[in-house]
């Protein structure tokens, strides 16, 4: 029976590893390799400390980071946003080949046994969370161990495995010697149990910077003035920046669009209660989840709150079997159903039915681009927009490396292109996707990168001194009234008669950011050091000052730190080891000779 479910459920594992392992799965990848260079379609990409990196590599990283990050958003990426994915995947690919160079030099390798050894001990993660290996919520051990003593088990998806642990456990080692010799003392251990655990209740009053000292009565001189610019002329740079005009076309869905995706969630669930068709089948028609639709829509197990709020509430009422929805969502109209329940964790399912521009809505936006575009290239932007009927953005300044335009949306590759000194004035761009459609931009000024004036500068260094001043003058007119607070009867009694705001706080620990104190303030700080039941302060809180009295303050559990103390310091000395390793690439990555041949690639086969 076990085996016949993990049969079921084999073309899912392996998806699932496919995605998760993109990093470490180079078994296929070495075979496209192979065949690519053999057609002499593999050319070179990038070159790394001279080692060089093919293009079919890229392609294998950079389409699993798209993959990843279209089933992350559930919808088609923006250019802006396809461009982010390529940065990341292309830093990500070069990374893990000066990690492969370090490897290699350090002659790090894995031995048979080893291998061995981490399959019957380590399973992946990703066949740890699967349901097929879990009893209750939690992985079974035995499970895992049955499904790999069977001689029928698929041998790609343990040629796979084996190629995973091939590749993690060098890194593993190299890990190890990286941050070799990382410890927590017992006392860092208390001290982030303390920090984590200890609490505090306080009272306060607050003032803000202008109730103390007033903005109005800051004067700033100019040779004060003059001498800040004189000191500090390189903060006072001026970024390129561009005049445009733009034309956008809305590719947001309508009330229409809203109204057919609940429409045809209604259909679908009507179906299926029908007898129609069954949920497994008309999530594999009809969901746009493509990460779950062929499996049933199975989103995995899941407990208590481990799922959004709207979508947690409905499967805690729901049975094994019942279906529920259209239930709105972010993502769109859901239908959700628990597949079984286990203690408090259920099995979910669902069929996702976004909110999308209608084909023919997207069909007219295309039509009225193409004939848009046909006007402007020819005669302007503005001109388009006149015989077209359509609105036209004019004279909106936008500026190298501030990519977001009110109204529009972030523009990122649009602002570049605008900026850019190779791109002529009134030049019309290309259209340019993001969340909210298409834009046309046409430059019709642009400014060159410099130093700010003084006069330029000068309103920007004024309101730097002042807040600098009434800082100051706050600071000292809060000490002037220390004795007036101190002596009142109650900081509630001080803040009536001062006019301040009064406020209570907690419990909370060291690291939460407490409203009206902060976090990491000196006021926070106070409330964990100062004598219970005195008045503290003046205590700096950024746009203002605080004085404060602690009325309580709980200490750890000292019983419960000797439980969780062994976890405790894993976690500590797994990230101070994550830290190591950070930085160590980091260091790799500065010092690397990296030749990034990209562009030189699409200029030769045509694509830009």
């Amino acid at each position: 029976m076990f085996m016949r479910s993990i049969r079921a459920n084999t073309k899912w594992v392996m998806l699932v590893m496919a995605v998760a392992f993109a990093a470490w799965l180079v078994f296929d990848w070495v075979n496209q390799r192979d065949q690519a260079a053999s057609q002499g379609v593999n050319p070179v990409i990038a070159t790394v400390n001279g080692k060089e990196v093919r293009n079919v590599r890229w392609n294998e990283a950079y389409g699993f980071a798209l993959d990843a990050a279209r089933a992350q958003s559930g919808r088609s990426l923006t250019d802006e946003e396809r461009r982010q994915v390529e940065n990341e995947a292309w830093e990500g690919m070069i990374q893990d080949v000066l990690v492969e160079q370090e490897i290699e030099r350090l002659g790090i390798e894995v031995t048979e046994s080893e291998i061995r050894q981490a399959f019957r001990t380590s399973p992946p993660p990703d066949l740890v969370r699967h349901p097929a290996f879990q009893t209750d919520g939690n992985f079974d051990y035995a499970k895992y161990q049955q499904f790999f003593a069977d001689p029928t088990v698929d041998e790609q998806l343990l040629m796979q495995i084996e190629q995973y642990y091939r590749q993690t456990l060098p890194r593993a080692r190299l890990a190890q010697q990286i941050s070799g010799g990382t410890a927590v003392s017992d006392g860092e251990v208390w001290q982030a149990y303390r920090d984590q655990n200890e609490s505090a209740t306080v009272t306060f009053i607050a003032a803000s910077v202008d109730q103390l000292a007033p903005s109005d009565a800051v004067e700033i001189a100019e040779s004060d003035a003059r001498a800040y610019y004189r000191a500090n002329e390189d903060d006072f740079t001026r970024p390129a920046s561009a005049v445009v005009q733009i034309a956008s076309f809305s590719t947001t869905p309508t009330a229409t669009d809203t109204a057919f995706a609940r429409s045809l969630a209604d259909s679908v669930r009507a179906a299926i209660e029908d007898g129609d068709m069954t949920f497994e089948s008309a999530a594999a028609e009809y969901s746009a989840d493509s990460l779950t639709a062929d499996e049933g829509g199975l989103l995995g197990r899941f407990g208590p709150d481990q799922l959004v709020p709207v979508i947690s509430d409905v499967v805690a009422e729901l049975d094994a079997g019942e279906i529920a929805g259209p239930v709105a969502t972010p993502a769109g109209f859901r239908l959700l159903t628990v597949t079984d329940r286990s203690g408090d964790t259920a099995s979910v399912a669902h069929i996702l039915f976004p909110i999308v521009l209608s084909e023919a809505g997207e069909d007219e936006v295309f039509r009225e681009m193409d004939d848009f575009e046909g006007i402007a290239l020819n005669r302007g932007i503005e001109a388009a927009g006149e015989e077209m009927d359509r609105d036209v953005r004019g004279d909106v300044t936008v500026t190298d490396g501030f990519d977001f335009v009110p109204g529009v949306g972030s523009l990122g590759v649009g602002v570049d292109w605008a900026v850019d000194p190779l791109t002529p004035l009134n030049e019309v761009s290309e259209f340019f996707e993001n969340g909210s459609g298409f834009h046309m931009l046409e430059v019709v000024s642009r400014t060159e990168p410099g130093t700010l004036s003084f006069e330029e500068a000068r309103p920007r260094i004024e309101s730097i001194l002042a807040d600098e001043v009434q800082k100051r003058e706050a600071a000292e007119r809060a000490e002037e009234l220390v004795d007036e607070v101190t002596s009142a009867p109650s900081l509630e009694a001080a803040a009536e008669a001062l006019g301040w705001t009064y406020g209570q706080a907690g419990p909370f620990t060291r690291g939460q950011f407490v409203q009206g104190l902060g976090r990491g303030t000196e006021a926070v700080g106070a409330a964990f050091g100062s004598p219970i039941g005195t008045v503290m302060g003046p205590f700096d809180a950024g746009d203002g000052v605080v004085f404060l009295r602690v009325e309580q303050r709980n200490a750890p559990d000292s019983e419960m730190f000797q439980v969780v103390r062994g976890q405790l310091r894993s976690q500590l000395e797994s990230q101070l080891s994550q830290t190591s390793v950070n930085r160590w690439v980091q260091a790799l990555r500065d010092e690397a000779e990296i030749v990034d041949l990209r562009d030189r690639l699409r200029a030769q086969q045509g694509q830009v």
